[in-house]
């Protein structure tokens, strides 16, 4: 009787410590969300810094007490792997044939077009290459998967993320025709460059506006061919979208293979909908392609690494390869794949025949990316100069000098661009809300908590997974940090968008631990109900942010082509006349070849008149005309009516306060006498 009450005393003990532990992390973590919801309405005030320091203080005391920590589990990166499995001996023959046909690729995709002969050797080359060294799994390898598949949790698990995936469906198409609401000078040479592709030209790099690879403008063609969208911003936001919502089960992936399907849940759940990865991939642009290609590939890899698997690093290769055909920052992932190599060599004892493999490996991953490379490697070798320049003018004198000491400029840079989450964003109107963290409050904060989590774990447990992380964040953050002659364009949302899968990663290790402490103490319906309010939280917030502030500021800076486009369509229709519709030309004003393609005229330059010469030629043509011209513009309307005393102006209300622009009718007039 004795030893029972004893046992409940310590027992009593024990829990009660746990207990103590879980309320101080928690009471951290929520006074971190309130300093971060501070720091994100009043930047910079004395309280966020106080509310921060206690934060951390709770938590770190929360760890000194031997804090259940170890709730946060982690998969072992060098589990026993089965015997390598041999694919078969003949598919060798593969080899060589392979290579040939690569380099008859490479002499035939010249003068940077996609040659028939060029792409199907292409083609034929990385197929035969994959055929001579994928090694197929044995049955019992399949089963075990379908086993896995079939269990009664791993179904609930594919039921969350089958929701997940649904909500990121809201978020990213909701509403994708209206918001975001209008085109940028980007987004018409996106279109014109989409056109030429329709119009039967084929081009390996897209040298309109200093170069751009050729992955989101051959699906812009396909979305457009398939008429799933019609040649404007719409058909661009829908590749986007579809990247973003390509990324979400990626992101999943990812954070189970490096911990466990808690966090890869959460991780996913963040990703679906918080504003960073949203916004950029509904804008239009390539943006989406990097994280949605850093993800996959690192999913590969992780799983490649981990079971020394060859069919995985072929598709981190071929992953890694498709991704350098979609977003130049995405070449940064050349350098992480090798780090993360390098990183599991030196964390991991391996034998001789081990490294003899994993090198053999890391060849052939290499080689797959190298091979879907091809074509613009080819371009690379005729035009190193326009391949590079964009990158070459972010980091060297060629455009702007580099003042100053370019080491500390890349310090300060790196400084900067780890406060994007937590501090001061990008300033780009166009891809977030300018000077606000990137992130919500709630992930903000989430964020800081998990590095610091990261860091605490990394020191005692020497885990490989954080070193992983805390690499990718560096590296992948290079193309934002690397601009040091234009520092002030950092930090880039766009240019670091590869790093969101790795923040969401971050976010959502302190609340999966929150919760697994509390599983353990018995209290499971208190944990669902508290990770659930967090998540609609989340959700709210980030639905506000986008669908409301970013869309507002977004139509009050971009200036509303949608609507010029459509008084000239009227004037158009109802005069039936194309040929006389002009705007009159202004500096930081529309860009009138977006207007020209609201109308479906995608070469509109003749339409565009520039001052008194331009409309003075016009004079002897009787035809009714309508020039469109900036509201401020007073100096051209003066002119107009001098010259056509006839004709009236007016002002054009906009639905968007500051945008009213003017338009001035000239009636037809009689046909001079022979």
């Amino acid at each position: 009787m004795r030893n029972s009450v004893s046992i409940r005393v310590r027992f009593a003990e024990t829990n009660r410590r746990a207990w103590v532990n879980v309320l101080l992390f928690s009471a951290g973590l929520a006074l971190a969300v309130a300093a971060q919801q501070s720091q994100d309405q009043t930047p910079g005030g004395v309280g966020v810094v106080i509310l921060y320091a206690i934060a951390f203080a709770l938590v770190a005391a929360a760890w000194a007490r031997d804090g259940d920590t170890d709730a946060l589990l982690t998969r072992d990166t060098k589990p026993p792997v089965a015997a390598p499995r041999v694919a078969n001996p003949g598919r060798k023959l593969f080899v060589l044939p392979a290579l040939l046909f690569a380099l008859i690729a490479f002499l035939e995709l010249r003068d940077n077009t996609f040659t028939l002969t060029g792409t199907a050797t292409w083609l034929m080359a990385l197929a035969l290459f994959l055929f001579a060294f994928w090694e197929v799994a044995p049955p019992r390898a399949a089963w075990r998967n379908l086993r896995w598949i079939l269990k009664r949790q791993s179904r609930w698990v594919m039921a969350a993320l089958l929701g997940v995936l649904l909500l990121g469906g809201f978020f990213y198409f909701n509403r994708l025709d209206a918001t975001p609401a209008e085109m940028t000078s980007d987004h018409a040479e996106k279109i014109l460059d989409t056109r030429d592709i329709l119009n039967g030209m084929h081009p390996i790099f897209f040298e309109r506006n200093t170069g751009r690879e050729p992955l989101q403008f051959y699906l812009n063609a396909l979305v457009v061919a398939l008429g799933i969208a019609p040649l404007d911003m719409l058909a661009l936001k829908v590749v986007g979208a579809i990247a973003g919502i390509l990324t979400i089960p990626a992101v999943f992936l990812l954070a189970r293979e490096l911990f466990d399907e808690q966090v890869g849940l959460v991780a996913a759940f963040f990703f679906a909908v918080s504003i960073f990865p949203v916004a950029i991939a509904r804008v239009g642009l390539r943006y989406p392609l990097a994280p949605l290609f850093v993800a996959w590939t690192c999913f590969f890899l992780v799983r490649a690494l981990r079971h020394q698997s060859r069919n995985d690093f072929l598709l981190a290769g071929l992953m890694m390869g498709i991704g350098l055909n979609g977003y130049s920052p995405f070449r940064v992932m050349v350098l992480m794949v090798f780090v993360w190599c390098v990183l599991w060599l030196v964390w991991h004892m391996v034998t001789a025949s081990e490294f003899r493999r994993f090198a053999a490996n890391v060849v052939l991953m290499y080689t797959a990316a190298l091979l879907v490379f091809v074509p613009l490697l080819r371009y690379l070798v005729q035009n190193p100069g326009m391949f590079s320049y964009r990158m070459a003018t972010r980091l060297t004198s060629l455009e702007e000098p580099v003042v100053g000491n370019p080491l500390l400029i890349f310090l300060d840079n790196n400084w900067r661009a780890l406060g994007m989450f937590n501090v001061r964003g990008d300033v780009v109107w166009v891809n977030a809300i300018p000077n606000l963290p990137v992130v919500d409050y709630f992930i903000g904060a989430c964020f800081l908590i998990g590095v610091a989590l990261g860091v605490y774990r990394l020191l005692r447990r020497r885990e490989l997974q954080f070193a992983w992380l805390f690499s990718a964040l560096f590296i992948l953050l290079l193309p934002s940090t690397l601009a040091l002659a234009f520092p002030i364009e950092n930090p880039s949302v766009v240019r670091a968008g590869g790093v969101a899968p790795f923040v969401m990663i971050f976010a959502a290790l302190p609340l999966v631990l929150m919760r697994r402490q509390l599983v353990n103490l018995g209290a499971r319906t208190l944990a669902d109900v508290i990770l659930g309010g967090a998540l609609l939280l989340v959700v709210v917030t980030n639905f506000q942010l986008y669908f409301s502030v970013y869309d507002a500021q977004y139509r009050k800076t971009a200036w509303n082509a949608t609507e010029i486009a459509e008084t000239l369509r009227e004037f158009a229709f109802a005069e039936n006349d194309w040929e006389h519709i002009y705007i009159m030309s202004t500096p930081h004003w529309v860009d009138h070849r977006a207007v020209g393609i609201h109308l479906g005229l995608f070469d509109f330059d003749a339409h565009v008149i520039q001052g008194r010469k331009g409309v003075s030629a016009q004079l002897d043509d009787p035809a009714p005309k309508l020039y469109v011209l900036k509201n401020s513009e007073l100096e051209d309307a003066l002119l107009l009516s001098e010259l056509y005393p006839e004709g009236t102006l007016q002002k054009v209300p906009s639905r968007t306060a500051g945008r009213d622009y003017l338009a001035f009718y000239v009636p037809a007039r009689d046909q001079p006498q022979q």
